[in-house]
């Protein structure tokens, strides 16, 4: 039987290591565009072919690691970080690539993409789920306070995917979660989803 666990990513990162990157700017140039990073739409011939990110004085660290945290509601992910979504992934991912430029403008790295899941997966248990909904509209959500996975609805969820009502969140399968054990990616934090119904 297949164990279903699953864990919410976060795009964060570690908040307590200044040296880590960590990156609140977007792809210079498609700003506007930003939106589709966090909702799951696509950037198809959109997106620049010499896309940039520049880091933020801001933020001085420096440090790469797999998954660089960001404020984007984005996946910003290494080659290998890439490699491993798509080694257990068979649902439509974009992956775009940019070049990561330093403080000074300089390039400081070609080695990651956007890892940018299109659309959503209906996962929750609506129930069990803490939401608040919009007072004039029932039917509106303003916010999702806790996300609750209904046990049949993700029987067959790919192994990363969005939250359908929600898509600025990720949700890594339990497949993928052991395969980036198994690679010892840093800067990665999650937490288990709770699940219900369909026992």
């Amino acid at each position: 039987m297949k164990d279903l666990r699953f864990f919410e990513l976060d795009c964060l990162g570690d908040p307590d290591d200044d040296s880590l990157c960590f990156i609140d700017n977007f792809v210079d140039g498609i700003e506007p565009l930003s939106y589709r990073a966090g909702m799951g739409k696509r950037f198809g011939k959109d997106y620049p072919k010499d896309a940039k990110i520049f880091m933020n004085p801001e933020n001085p660290g420096i440090k790469l690691s797999p998954l660089l945290g960001t404020t984007r509601n984005m996946i910003l992910g290494s080659r290998d970080f890439k490699e491993a979504i798509e080694k257990h992934c068979k649902n439509e991912i974009e992956y775009l690539p940019f070049t990561l430029y330093d403080h000074r403008k300089r390039v400081h790295s070609r080695d990651y993409f956007i890892i940018n899941p299109i659309g959503t997966f209906d996962c929750l248990d609506m129930k069990e789920s803490v939401i608040k909904w919009d007072d004039e509209n029932p039917e509106e959500i303003i916010a999702i306070k806790e996300h609750v996975l209904d046990r049949k609805k993700v029987k067959d969820a790919p192994q990363f995917f969005r939250i359908d009502r929600d898509p600025a969140h990720y949700v890594v399968g339990l497949e993928l979660a052991r395969e980036f054990k198994a690679r010892n990616f840093s800067n990665i934090f999650w937490a288990e989803l709770p699940l219900s119904g369909g026992k």
